[in-house]
């Protein structure tokens, strides 16, 4: 590995690719084909060692109904690409965890591409939560969604309309406080 050599020396040249790339091939100097390249040196040479990056995948299982969102969306990846994931559950469902080369439940999530990637999206059914009052008041839930993933405590808060007074829950809450509710079935 020298800057210059004297006539007629015989150089060996060897790409080697970084991450992600891939050796496409010499041009130049009498090299050719993807071999090592091997030269007699009797004159200024220039060899260029062509790289391309590689296509990685990106791939996805579903358990349960919903889909995968990617940003940004593409057919294929490069190494070092960040890819942000959002999970997309369908109507009643809930969006579980990843599994495969995702783990994890943070939703949205990101993954960096290094390699083909597979992963797993899971969607559980989801529970509805009710509420009624009576009488003149309103009832808080936080979180306040739609469905709600097994396990998943909700907290119920009451508060009473002017000139009326909370005086208990009943169906899944009782007592007069504040409400934590864990969703294990459909109340």
């Amino acid at each position: 590995n020298q800057q210059t050599f004297t006539s007629g020396t015989t150089v060996t040249l060897t790409a080697v690719p970084s991450n992600g790339y891939t050796f496409s091939g010499w041009s130049g100097g009498g090299c050719s084909g993807s071999d090592p390249c091997t030269l007699t040196m009797n004159a200024d040479t220039t060899v260029t060692a062509s790289f391309t990056p590689i296509e990685y995948t990106l791939t996805f299982v579903y358990d349960g109904p919903g889909t995968v969102t990617k940003l940004p969306e593409q057919a294929t990846y490069h190494f070092g690409d960040v890819v942000q994931l959002t999970a997309v559950p369908a109507a009643t469902y809930g969006f579980s965890q990843w599994d495969g080369d995702l783990t994890g439940s943070a939703n949205p999530a990101s993954i960096t591409i290094d390699g083909n990637k597979s992963i797993t999206a899971r969607f559980n059914q989801g529970y509805t939560l009710a509420t009624d009052t009576i009488g003149s008041g309103t009832v808080t839930r936080y979180p306040d969604q739609a469905t709600y993933m097994p396990g998943q405590q909700v907290t119920i808060t009451a508060f009473p309309g002017t000139n009326w007074d909370f005086s208990t829950w009943s169906g899944a809450c009782t007592g007069s406080g504040t409400c934590v509710v864990t969703m294990n079935r459909k109340d």
